[in-house]
């Protein structure tokens, strides 16, 4: 039997220079470097990592070097970048992937132009023009999509759950979905867009209060996923 592919990523949030550790059951919170904490994820099997680099999205001093320094795993990146300079900027963390915001739709597309699979575009399932805005990214050669919601309760529920299948089904392009897991319930209800063309499933809250852990996320879809399609990263990669 073949198994469809579906990555899961843990969110690796970055706050002043500090992240979270992943949840240890008995213990309390700790934090440390952004590397470190990648590094850590990696260590509990996971091929990539969402990073946000809230630092670098404020305006403060981006946590880019940092970044850079976890090689252990994959690295898609995300903070508010949707200018050339910001995504100049973010090169210097190395990631395998950069989110990209389409405030302006002529600059994210020349970005698609020149950069390609390096890219992905983060978008609001509820946003009003959504689905009138994917061909025209999809025209210019957008290859991903990162896709929230940004409802405050209820995630990938009812109409919410299936705006996003819609969505899979109407892009050759790949899905990401961002956030929106509060129980393993959840991640079986996201399971069944997995054959629509969903490829990837962030991970964050309930990773770091121990609703559940990375490794019962993992097999919860073990037996009909593969979960490192995506593979480990390159060591003669020039990123």
């Amino acid at each position: 039997m073949s198994l469809y592919p579906l990555a899961l990523l843990p969110q690796v949030t970055i706050r002043q220079g500090r992240a979270q550790f992943p949840f240890v059951p008995g213990s309390e919170p700790e934090f440390g470097t952004p590397d470190a904490v990648i590094d850590a994820w990696a260590e509990q099997g996971a091929s990539w990592v969402h990073v946000v680099d809230e630092d670098a999205a404020s305006g403060d001093t981006s946590n880019y070097p940092a970044i850079a320094k976890a090689t252990s795993t994959h690295v898609q990146l995300a903070a508010a970048i949707s200018t050339s300079a910001a995504l100049e900027a973010a090169q210097a963390a190395k990631p395998s992937r950069i989110v990209i915001e389409p405030n302006d739709l002529t600059w994210t597309q020349n970005a698609l132009g020149a950069h390609k699979d390096l890219l992905a575009v983060s978008l609001d399932i509820r946003a009003a023009n959504v689905f009138d805005l994917r061909p025209t990214l999809d025209e210019a050669g957008c290859t991903r999509y990162v896709v929230r919601d940004v409802v405050t309760h209820h995630h990938w529920r009812h109409e919410d759950r299936h705006l996003l299948q819609e969505f899979c089904e109407q892009t050759d392009s790949k899905v990401v979905a961002n956030g929106g897991i509060a129980h393993l319930e959840d991640l079986h209800t996201l399971h069944e867009i997995v054959p629509h063309g969903l490829d990837g499933i962030i991970l964050n809250a309930p990773l770091y209060d121990g609703s559940f852990m990375y490794a019962e996320a993992v097999a919860a879809g073990a037996d009909r996923f593969d979960m490192f399609f995506w593979g480990p990263p390159d060591p003669n990669s020039s990123w």
